[in-house]
Formats: C-alpha cells, sequence, structure tokens
C-alpha cells in the first residue's frame, strides 16, 4: 500500500484493516493508511469505537459465564449459506 493508495482507502477497506489490526498481522503501511482514514472518517471511527466495546463487553459476559456460545446446526446452515450468498456477489 502506497500513499496514494491510503488516501483514497474506503469504509470497507478500513474495516478489514480494523480487523486484522486485532490479529497484529498490520503492516506500517497499512496502520497509517488506516490512521489516515480514521482521521478524516468519523463513521468509521465511531463504528469502530462500538464494534470494540460490543467485542469488550461480550468476552467479559462469555468469561463470567463460562460457557461457550454455540449455533444449532440450522442456524449454521443457514449462515453458511449467507455467506456463499454474500462471496458469489
Amino acid at each position: 500500500m502506497n500513499l496514494f493508495e491510503a488516501l483514497k482507502m474506503t469504509c470497507k477497506d478500513a474495516s478489514y484493516l480494523h480487523e486484522k489490526k486485532k490479529e497484529g498481522n498490520l503492516s506500517f503501511t497499512e496502520m497509517i493508511g488506516l490512521k489516515l482514514h480514521l482521521l478524516y472518517c468519523g463513521l468509521c471511527r465511531m463504528f469502530f469505537k462500538q464494534l470494540d466495546e460490543l467485542e469488550k463487553h461480550t468476552q467479559r459476559f462469555a468469561q463470567s459465564e463460562k460457557t461457550i456460545a454455540s449455533l444449532d446446526a440450522t442456524s449454521k446452515e443457514k449462515m453458511k449459506k449467507a455467506f456463499e450468498q454474500q462471496l458469489k456477489k
């Protein structure tokens, strides 16, 4: 990613990089690009803040309940079909 690509980053690209950052796989140029995008995109800043907060609460709840969340087979199949339809677009 170069500076020009960082400046024309879409919110979809920023979302991808935000998730990649959580995994610790973000390169230096990707990190700079994400930071530049967040400087001018208030919607992404707000969305990422809410997403991080939701994740934090979900993890805290899961730890306090000491349960493993799981889906039944029907729900898994529905989710799988929805993902496949989205990938075809």
